[in-house]
């Protein structure tokens, strides 16, 4: 009798489980931009050049400020980089490349151009910044004409821009009482 007893529990349990359904469950991360990195191409003809991608620890004229790794030069917290340098290599006197940066946050109260390290200093350059595409979001910091270097999007943060309030012009109040 104990073991019929121990088969039928055995039994339902069994039963049980069978009718309990079991499905997959999939988990996706929200949507998120993850920053495109700098791309140098040719400025004319067939050139042949070097670029590689630097994260901004491997950028020269750096400095480390509460564990940011923000671009020398400029008040803590004023600038920062945007995204990874890339470093530019193998042109030959008079060829020139173009570069382009993912510049994501480029209409979200932030400014910034493109630099070049000069050895002692980053140099500000005539930036081209091209409105979002297709995306609404994505908007992108090109320079023309460059030759070997190191670059990087050096971007600020301006905040909401006053708005120019016109002043009230105060207006004459009757002293008299009509009753």
């Amino acid at each position: 009798m104990k073991n019929k007893g121990k088969v039928l529990l055995a039994s339902l349990l069994v039963a049980a489980l069978l009718t309990v359904s079991f499905g997959t469950v999939f988990a996706t991360a929200p949507s998120t931009h993850q920053l495109v990195d700098p791309v140098a191409v040719a400025g004319s003809g067939s050139v042949k050049f070097t670029q590689l991608v630097l994260a901004p620890l491997y950028l020269p004229g750096t400095v480390n400020a509460d564990n940011l790794i923000l671009p020398l030069g400029f008040k803590t917290g004023q600038e920062q980089f945007s995204g990874n340098g890339i470093q530019v290599s193998g042109l030959k006197a008079g060829e020139t490349v173009n570069l382009t940066f993912d510049y994501y946050f480029y209409n979200f109260m932030w400014k910034g151009s493109i630099y070049k390290w000069s050895g002692t200093q980053w140099m500000k350059l005539a930036t081209i910044v091209v409105p979002e595409g297709a995306d609404g979001v994505t908007a992108w910091a090109k320079v023309n004409g460059v030759g070997n270097g190191i670059y990087a999007l050096i971007i600020g943060n301006y905040g909401v821009p006053p708005v120019d309030m016109p002043t009230p012009v105060p207006t004459e109040i009757p002293t008299e009482i009509i009753g």
